[in-house]
């Protein structure tokens, strides 16, 4: 059996096992189980998997769309779910109200109004 060198030992999706990778079908791609988790994204609402779109509800699959695609694209969360603050007036601080209409001056009188 010939030597093999390191780094030569690609699997069928293209990851290389000896450097660590492991194919993650969810995200599409070769990842390192140390570096990041083959699970959906916790802030995510709606995931696209490549062919249809899935509703997330606490980090599990929900209602998808079942579409057929010749094509898969790579997959992606859609709908990030939005950050929430403790205190609402935060998010939308209120606009000062300027007047556009200046104050008239009554030029009988020399004075305002």
């Amino acid at each position: 059996m010939p030597v093999r060198p390191p780094g030569s030992d690609w699997d069928v999706n293209g990851c290389i096992a000896s450097a660590g990778y492991n194919w993650c079908a969810l995200l599409g791609r070769c990842i390192r189980a140390w570096e990041e988790s083959c699970d959906y994204p916790k802030n995510c609402l709606t995931w696209f998997d490549g062919c249809n779109s899935c509703q997330l509800v606490d980090g599990e699959i929900g209602l998808c769309t079942e579409m057929y695609c010749f094509a898969p694209e790579t997959p992606y969360c859609s709908v990030p779910q939005p950050e929430v603050s403790i205190e609402p007036w935060l998010m939308n601080p209120p606009k000062p109200v300027i007047d556009p209409m200046p104050v008239p001056i009554n030029p009988f009188t020399g004075g305002h109004r």
